[in-house]
C-alpha cells in the first residue's frame, strides 16, 4: 500500500516522457542536393540539370528555399509555412496547408487549375530526404519521387 503513490508517480512520469518523445517530429533542416540517379522523375523541364533544397525548421515553422538548375541558370522559389494543417494563402497565388502525418510532412498546394501534394520524409537514414510529389493539372499530371542527399559541411 505504501508503494502505490510512488508507483503511480513513476507511471505518470513515464507516460509524460513517452508522450513528449512520440509528439516530436523529425527536423528536416539542412541543405539537400538532388540525386538524379536515385530519383524517379516523370516530368522534367527541358534542360533541367539538378535541384537543391534549403530547409530551416523550428518546430512546426518550415522555410523552404528551392533551387532548380538549368545548366548555369537557376530558378529560386521560397516558401514559409506552418505545419498545423490549417489552410492559408501561400505566395499570394495558392491555397495551401502543411500537416504532419506521423513522421512525414504533407504539403498540399492548389488553385483553380492544379493540385500538388508532396509528402516529405527521411529515406534510408537522416542523410537522405525524399519528396514524393503527385501533381494534377496543367501542363500535365505527373508523379515525381525526388531523392536528396544532405550536403555535409567541410
Amino acid at each position: 500500500m505504501k508503494n502505490k503513490p510512488k508507483l503511480l508517480f513513476l507511471f505518470l512520469l513515464c507516460i509524460s516522457f513517452l508522450s513528449t518523445v512520440v509528439a516530436q517530429h523529425p527536423d528536416y533542416s539542412g541543405t539537400w542536393i538532388l540525386n538524379l540517379k536515385k530519383s524517379n522523375l516523370e516530368d522534367m523541364s527541358p534542360g533541367f540539370t539538378g535541384s537543391k533544397f534549403i530547409i530551416r525548421q523550428k518546430g512546426d515553422k518550415i522555410r523552404l528555399t528551392r533551387y532548380h538548375f538549368y545548366g548555369e541558370k537557376k530558378n529560386r522559389l521560397k516558401f514559409k509555412m506552418i505545419a498545423d494543417g490549417k489552410t492559408r494563402t501561400v505566395k499570394l497565388l495558392f491555397k495551401g496547408k502543411l500537416e504532419w502525418e506521423g513522421n512525414k510532412l504533407r504539403s498540399t498546394l492548389w488553385r483553380k487549375n492544379f493540385h500538388n501534394v508532396v509528402v516529405y520524409s527521411f529515406g534510408k537514414n537522416e542523410n537522405e530526404f525524399v519528396a514524393d510529389e503527385v501533381f494534377k493539372g496543367l501542363p500535365k499530371d505527373h508523379h515525381n519521387v525526388w531523392v536528396f542527399e544532405r550536403e555535409m559541411k567541410q
